[in-house]
């Protein structure tokens, strides 16, 4: 009997030591299995991944889908497959992704709570442009950004072109407050907006200077509203010296979303680049000498002028406006005053531009298509006549008036 026992035990022993074996193996398998599956999930940007610092991801946040598109990147319609929105002209892309995905240039902007939507648009099959959001956790859009990367294939072996676009940078009610800019040529700007009472006051621009590596002040626009909240004038004051061309200055405002809310859209112009003629020339600018541009309640801009450091007028120039045209614009400065006009068809493009100097015309330009005629004028006479083609000079005749 106790042989029996003892056998009895010794085989209990056994299976026990048998069971516990085979348990840890499972463990084991199991726990490699997790290990091995979570090493797949990560490798693949099909994935969904939450937040680091989010204990859960949004609703909004989705798995890769893919739209026929626009030209400007919008999510048109949706589409089952990604072969299916790549049969038209223009498609999108979008997926939430990993921050090893996000470009350099976004991580100063990056905070752990940020969501990555990655949007990348093709054209006729060809990947051309891709927009980054950087979304918090109710959805709003914190950061911005797309860039170009330089075409290897086009370019120019004697000009080193850099990459190419913008950042935004959004505060948690969707107001801009900052924007940064990429250029081709290397050079960066970066624009500050300020508000009260979410109203905007100023925005300061500011350009990298490349032996430093950091952002000096270039100019400051100061907003100037009525009681309507409708932008009456702009103050722009200088913070080093400078040349600009008055043909190619542009003046660009960016609104609160509040305020165009309030104000009467259908009454307003919107913004107005206001390019004046390459007679004007260009100008030089000094430290803390300042423009002020004065606007209508349809946001055309009436007036600008230039004043010094001590508040001393350098020039004044004058739009007349019909509609949403320029019909004329003078410019005074001291004795001399220099003036535009122009003529448009019945589609608003302009088809001539006539410049006097003191009251004398010098100039006369007409345009049929893509074709300029240039005309120059002395004592009333036509003395030299240009033709332009898209841009570039074709032929050029002296008038014999005798």
């Amino acid at each position: 009997m106790n042989k029996k026992k003892l056998l009895i035990i010794i085989s209990v022993l056994i299976l026990f030591a048998g069971l516990i074996a085979v348990t840890q193996e499972s463990d084991h398998v199991l726990e490699n299995h997790e290990i091995i599956k979570a090493d797949e999930l990560s490798n693949n940007t099909q994935i969904l991944h939450p937040a680091e610092n989010s204990p859960e991801k949004p609703r909004w946040v989705q798995p890769l889908r893919w739209f026929v598109s626009n030209s400007g990147g919008m999510a048109v319609n949706e589409t089952p497959t990604r072969s299916i929105a790549l049969r038209n002209e223009y498609a999108l892309s979008v997926e939430f992704v990993q921050t090893d995905k996000l470009p350099v240039y976004l991580y100063p902007f990056y905070s752990g709570d940020y969501f990555i939507e990655s949007r990348m648009l093709y054209e006729n099959g060809r990947h051309i442009r891709t927009q980054w959001i950087l979304r918090d956790a109710k959805g709003t859009s914190r950061v911005v950004g797309v860039f170009i990367e330089p075409d290897i294939e086009q370019a120019d072996d004697n000009v080193k072109e850099h990459v190419s676009g913008f950042i935004e940078i959004y505060n948690e009610r969707s107001f801009l407050i900052n924007e940064y800019r990429y250029f081709k040529n290397g050079a960066r700007e970066r624009i500050d907006f300020s508000y009260n009472n979410d109203l905007l006051v100023n925005s300061a621009l500011f350009l990298l200077d490349e032996n430093s590596g950091q952002y000096a002040g270039y100019y400051t626009d100061y907003f100037r509203y009525n009681r309507s909240l409708f932008l009456r004038a702009i103050e722009r004051v200088f913070y080093k010296d400078s040349r600009i061309s008055l043909s190619r200055e542009s003046l660009s405002v960016s609104f609160p979303r509040n305020l165009s809310d309030a104000a009467h859209i259908k009454e307003l112009i919107g913004e107005k680049l206001n390019t004046y003629p390459g007679f004007f020339g260009e100008v030089n600018v000094y430290e803390n000498e300042k423009i002020v541009y004065v606007t209508d309640d349809r946001s055309r801009i009436t007036n600008q002028t230039l004043y010094d450091e001590e508040g001393n007028i350098i020039w004044v120039i004058t739009n007349t406006w019909a509609g949403e045209r320029i019909i004329s614009t003078l410019k005074k400065e001291s004795n001399l005053e220099q003036l535009a006009e122009f003529e448009y068809d019945s589609s608003g493009s302009r088809i001539a531009e006539k410049n006097y100097k003191n009251g004398i015309l010098e100039r006369v330009v007409r345009t049929e298509g893509n074709i300029d005629i240039e005309e120059l004028y002395y004592n009333n006479n036509v003395i030299l006549r240009a033709v332009w083609e898209d841009g570039r000079k074709i032929s050029e005749t002296r008038v014999d008036n005798r």
